[in-house]
Order: structure tokens, then C-alpha cells, then sequence
């Protein structure tokens, strides 16, 4: 991402006095949702915090699947989406979401019957429309099937078994991925078994600026 970012956003303050701080969303009408309150700070603490832009992280992705596809390459995304992050399962999802894009636009609603949730992966969304009438579970599949025709290929995290990066976001794991991805000259495992150039999205900067070619 050129912008958009936690890096971009960050902000930093040293707390003069003790208080307290509150956490609030304020939405574009101007409502305001608590999300926590009562937070302690101490004197001389020093807090942070920082937004990641969905919009521009969902034109980021657009971005790289368009240009994945124009150079014939693996398109590859490396988080840590773990329980010991907040916001990357969600930066997660958000490509699965814009991947599928026509998928999740046509069936939305029959998606959100079944409580399929974009953040949860691939997988969970191919388990769940089992719950669907056979007619529109096999319309979905086929639907999936049309992306796959149309997309770049994805960087597989068990090629043997067909499981592809967006499948489970716990298989998502920064620090096992890219070591492999780098010590292999920037190729990745594509569908057929073999090792490809990969296109390789790391939305947060700092992340990035730590694996960066020299």
C-alpha cells in the first residue's frame, strides 16, 4: 500500500497527567459508538494509535489481482492472521471478499443466511453453502469455479491437497511464509505442484520495510 496504512496513520503522545482514554467509533452521520472506556494511563505513559483505510486496502488488492493477472504470477497475501493479532484476519478477509468479489455480490444474501463470514476463509464459506438447497449450493460452486477462470492463480499453502492462501486464515502466517518465498528467489507453490513468480501483498509497512529487498 502507498498509503492508507497503520504506518501512515500512526500518532503518538505522551500522557502529561493521569486519566483515563476511551476508544470511539464516529461514524459519518456523526453517531458515536463506544467500542472501550475506562482505559488507565499514567503519567509520562506513552500511547499510540493508528487506522488501516479498508478502501484503500481493498484498491491496494484490486490493484495487485489485476496486476498478478496481466504478468502471468502467483498472487500471494502474507499477514499474521492468528489469534494473536486483532486486525489481520480482518485484512484478511477483506482480500477474500475482493477476490471473490462476484461471488459475494451475487449470493450475499444466501451467504449471509449460512453466516458466511469473509474473515473465516475460503473453507468455511465452502462447508457452509452445504446448508444451501443443492440448486444454489451447486450455483455458488460454479460461480467460485468462473473466479478462479478469471483471476490470477493463488500461492497455495498445501498444493497436494488444493488448499490455497485464502482457504484458512490461521494457514496465514508471515513468519513461515516469506522465509520459504525468499530462500526460493520469490517463486511460491502455484495449483499444479510447481514453483512460481509470486506477487507477494504485505499491506502493513513497517512488515514490509523489515523483508524488503535491499
Amino acid at each position: 500500500m502507498k498509503s492508507g496504512d497503520f504506518y501512515g496513520s500512526e500518532k503518538g503522545l505522551t500522557v502529561t497527567q493521569p486519566g483515563s482514554a476511551a476508544i470511539e467509533f464516529v461514524a459519518a452521520d456523526g453517531g458515536v459508538t463506544p467500542l472501550k472506556t475506562g482505559i488507565p494511563l499514567l503519567a509520562d505513559e506513552i500511547i499510540d494509535c493508528a487506522v488501516m483505510n479498508a478502501r484503500e486496502l481493498r484498491s491496494f488488492y484490486a490493484e495487485e489481482i489485476a496486476r498478478a493477472k496481466a504478468e502471468n504470477v502467483l498472487l500471494s497475501l502474507h499477514v499474521k492472521t492468528t489469534m494473536m493479532r486483532i486486525s489481520d484476519p480482518i485484512i484478511f478477509g477483506h482480500l477474500v471478499s475482493v477476490f471473490y468479489e462476484d461471488v459475494f455480490a451475487k449470493h450475499g444474501g444466501a451467504l449471509a443466511e449460512v453466516g458466511v463470514d469473509p474473515d473465516n476463509g475460503v473453507a468455511e464459506l465452502l462447508t457452509k453453502i452445504r446448508d444451501l438447497p443443492e440448486a444454489k449450493r451447486a450455483e455458488i460452486e460454479a460461480d467460485i469455479d468462473a473466479v478462479y477462470s478469471k483471476r490470477p492463480e493463488l500461492y497455495m499453502v498445501n498444493s497436494n491437497r488444493g488448499i490455497t492462501n485464502l482457504h484458512i486464515p490461521s494457514d496465514t502466517i508471515i513468519d513461515a511464509s516469506m522465509p520459504v518465498i525468499i530462500r526460493d528467489g520469490g517463486r511460491a507453490w502455484g495449483p499444479d505442484n510447481e514453483l512460481h513468480d509470486t506477487v507477494a501483498m504485505i499491506p502493513t509497512a513497517p512488515t514490509r520495510r523489515c523483508i524488503r529487498r535491499p
